[in-house]
């Protein structure tokens, strides 16, 4: 469970726009007759929309909205046997309009060498004590083919991040190959937390205009923030066709304000 700060610091960057969880929230059904709780039931199976794909051969990648009321996880089915895969990496994608949850799981973890014929998404209440009865408190997806590795695109690389002045440089990278739907700079840099009056580092998604190869950013240099949050880094992203590019590629270039 997230710690009080943690959770000041998200809502407060969600309240700017800075990064937010997506559509899907769970539908609350009343009981009732038995057509009613059939009703509730199969809401709480079709609650979690996704679509996943292989990024190679031991890792998938599930892309899923979101109901933060939910705890996620990712389970493979092997031949008869279901188990749940280790997270790899995760983060939260913002394209055509919406937020979305990329996960990034583990299908070869123990020493597995089989694939899984379908993946399923399940969510569990965090705080099943504060919500009303009428709360599904198991959410699922239906089961999920993986389509093939070839619908991962590719991210570009970063090839410089120049100085322009003492408050802001320019971040290039090489064009984008694939004709991808949304070309995005990330930016990892202090955030001021006005709620909790602190600075922390916290991660922003830039869309890229199409065929740009470069923006410019002004880098925070608040003599308030501590000395071991300074650090500004900068990678590309990219989704095309629902999937974004392969989260444990990213190599974030570093620059010291």
């Amino acid at each position: 469970m997230p710690s009080r700060i943690a959770t000041a610091i998200t809502t407060c960057a969600l309240s700017l726009g800075a990064l937010a969880s997506g559509a899907g929230v769970a539908t609350a059904v009343s009981s009732g007759p038995a057509a009613d709780r059939a009703a509730a039931a199969t809401a709480a199976r079709s609650a979690v929309t996704a679509r996943a794909a292989a990024v190679d051969r031991c890792s998938y990648q599930v892309v899923r909205s979101d109901d933060s009321r939910y705890v996620y996880s990712v389970s493979g089915v092997f031949g008869g046997a279901t188990r749940e895969l280790p997270i790899q990496k995760e983060d939260f994608v913002r394209f055509s309009g919406t937020w979305h949850q990329v996960t990034q799981v583990d299908a070869c973890a123990g020493g597995q060498t089989q694939t899984p014929t379908v993946l399923r998404v399940t969510g569990k209440l965090e705080n099943p004590d504060g919500y009303d009865s009428s709360v599904p408190r198991t959410i699922r997806s239906s089961d999920i083919k993986p389509a093939a590795s070839s619908v991962i695109p590719k991210a570009p690389a970063l090839t410089s991040v120049d100085r322009l002045d003492p408050a802001t440089v320019r971040v290039s990278w090489k064009p984008a190959q694939g004709s991808p739907d949304q070309v995005m700079l990330m930016e990892r840099k202090p955030f001021y937390s006005s709620e909790i009056g602190i600075w922390h580092p916290y991660t922003f998604q830039r869309d890229v205009p199409a065929g740009a190869t470069s923006m410019d950013r002004k880098l925070e240099r608040n003599a308030d923030i501590p000395a071991g949050e300074r650090t500004h880094s900068y990678w590309t992203r990219v989704v095309k066709d629902g999937f974004v590019s392969d989260l444990r590629a990213e190599k974030p270039v570093t620059v010291e304000p």
